[in-house]
């Protein structure tokens, strides 16, 4: 049985409070907050108005694990996350390239690629945002939602 989860962001709900990125940064560095070592990003699109959560999509394709010369980087297939082999990877960064969402980062200290975990299969993000414009679901659930007043805003 799989476990596979929709992550999707709609920004007409964000109001870029930023709490899914103080929340994912104290989550994953367990040193303080950091928003800067958040795994999910907050841009404001200034000429619509909005604010875009950006985060892994969890590609099917995955470019960043087709161009990593190392093949540090693999895809659970259960949640779909896309984990990196610290011992593997090198910091290349062609990863990072690869990826048009702007989803993964070089780790400040380590050097090497980071992306979203999706918490272990509980993203902390969509759990505290308050305007529930992070959501997780199953692709029956989202597919349910799709018709749902709350997506059509």
């Amino acid at each position: 049985m799989s476990y596979k989860r929709i992550f999707h962001a709609y920004p007409e709900a964000c109001t870029g409070c930023r709490m899914c990125e103080i929340v994912c940064s104290l989550n994953r560095e367990k040193t303080g907050i950091n928003p800067k070592r958040s795994m999910i990003r907050i841009h404001e699109d200034s000429q619509k108005g909005i604010y875009i959560p950006t985060t892994c999509h969890l590609c099917n394709d995955a470019p960043c694990i087709e161009v990593c010369p190392s093949a540090a980087l693999s895809k659970n297939i259960e949640t779909g996350a896309i984990s990196v082999d610290e011992e593997n990877c090198s910091g290349c960064e062609l990863c990072i390239e690869a990826c048009e969402f702007g989803a993964i980062s070089l780790h400040q200290d380590k050097n090497i690629a980071v992306m979203c975990d999706l918490c272990g299969g509980e993203p902390k993000c969509v759990k505290y945002c308050m305007q529930k414009a992070l959501i997780f679901l199953k692709p029956e659930e989202y597919d349910a939602m799709k018709s749902d007043a709350y997506l059509e805003k």
